[in-house]
């Protein structure tokens, strides 16, 4: 089901150890969930261990919980999502090289390079659920449109770059190997 789901996580302490956090960014991701497009929400152990001591657990049940996922795992879930929200600075990256929306649930971003266009930066509450409709009602234009953008965190052939250069300067083989 291409691009028919949304992929959250939440992980970061200042959503987690709020209650208040937890619970707004839980109940907005609970009604972002539809028959046709559910909420995939890999459970990080601490912040299950966070929903089940805050009295939280039934705002899961509109969520497809799963186990945590290993990276190529989540990224292979990621590149077919229809948006992203997380919390996670990595996420911010990835984003805009799998050219997927995200909604970043924090108060603050150390990438404001993926604010331009792959993300919107918003805190736990409401402005997640107007975000999310946002950019889900855009489409698959706008899948079209981020995948077609350059990543403002680089191609990901610098090696590539770096061995045509040394041995454009004729440098020993062994120096060209290890870059």
């Amino acid at each position: 089901m291409a691009d028919g789901y949304v992929l959250a996580t939440v992980h970061r302490p200042e959503n987690t150890d709020s209650a208040e956090a937890l619970r707004a960014i839980l109940r907005e991701l609970g009604a972002l969930a539809t028959a046709d497009r559910p909420v995939v929400l890999p459970l990080h152990p601490r912040t299950r261990a966070r929903v089940e001591a805050a009295g939280l657990t039934d705002l899961l049940a509109p969520l497809t919980v799963t186990a945590p996922l290993g990276y190529s795992e989540f990224l292979a879930l990621a590149r077919h999502s229809a948006l992203l929200v997380s919390d996670s600075g990595g996420i911010q990256e990835e984003c805009t090289v799998l050219g997927r929306p995200l909604v970043v649930v924090r108060r603050s971003t150390e990438r404001p390079e993926a604010m331009a266009d792959f993300a919107d930066l918003v805190e736990p509450g409401a402005a997640i659920g107007a975000a999310a409709r946002r950019r889900l009602a855009s489409g698959a234009q706008e899948l079209e449109r981020l995948a077609a953008l350059p990543s403002p965190f680089g191609d990901g052939l610098a090696s590539d770059r770096i061995v045509a250069l040394l041995t454009a300067i004729g440098a020993p083989a062994e120096l060209a190997a290890a870059a």
